[in-house]
């Protein structure tokens, strides 16, 4: 590991072939940055604070790729490769439209199970609104993000300039509904939105949304 630390540190990197914006994010080069769990070559970020990372991740001894949001972050398991010459390659075949359709166009990795509950044509503003309280939502059904294990972010909810929240998810597999809350970066364990359908999940939502969310802000 040490010596690709050293090879991060020490090699000319040429980022020119990738664009300045996918989307409405934009590149920001990093040039091998050191941060505490590795290094950061590039990343897309957009005015959501959303980042798409291109990084080595010393924990687990690898190039590979961090999705980051606001409230939670994962690696995308595609991009995950042992030399600087692989990771390369995959970045310059697949990058733009893996970022795409993650974070830009996220529709496009949308399940046939997704599909078939009914939760790209769900009309989920009444249950869903756009703000409730301090926190913002800035993930939709319509548009839910494809994380791994078969889980999407259906919704979430953030306050600005503090990782505290609500993350609403759809298990594919398991084919149930379940609530994750952060309070400052700390998950919470919450089940007052256990379903399994939509309508019981409007249900509870409906019962519980903006007392759960109101409860987190008293105890920010």
């Amino acid at each position: 590991m040490a010596d690709i630390i050293a090879e991060c540190k020490n090699r000319i990197y040429d980022f020119s072939w990738l664009p300045e914006t996918i989307g409405d994010f934009k590149l920001v080069v990093d040039i091998a940055e050191e941060e505490g769990l590795g290094f950061r070559f590039f990343h897309y970020k957009n005015n959501l604070g959303w980042r798409w990372e291109a990084v080595y991740d010393k924990e687990v001894n690898d190039f590979t790729i961090h999705v980051v949001m606001p409230l939670f972050s994962f690696v995308d398991i595609n991009f995950v490769r042992n030399t600087w010459e692989e990771y390369e390659a995959v970045l310059r075949e697949c990058a733009v439209e893996a970022m795409t359709n993650r974070l830009v166009e996220p529709q496009h990795m949308f399940t046939y199970a997704y599909k078939q509950k009914g939760l790209a044509d769900w009309v989920y503003e009444v249950v869903l609104p756009p703000v409730v309280g301090a926190f913002t939502r800035d993930i939709a059904p319509s548009h839910g993000i494809c994380m791994i294990n078969g889980s999407f972010i259906i919704a979430e909810y953030c306050k600005v300039g503090d990782p505290s929240g609500l993350l609403l998810f759809y298990n594919v597999l398991r084919d149930e509904f379940f609530v994750e809350l952060r309070r400052h970066n700390y998950p919470e364990i919450n089940h007052d939105f256990d379903a399994v359908t939509i309508p019981e999940l409007e249900e509870k939502l409906t019962m519980h949304l903006t007392k759960v969310l109101e409860d987190l802000e008293n105890r920010l």
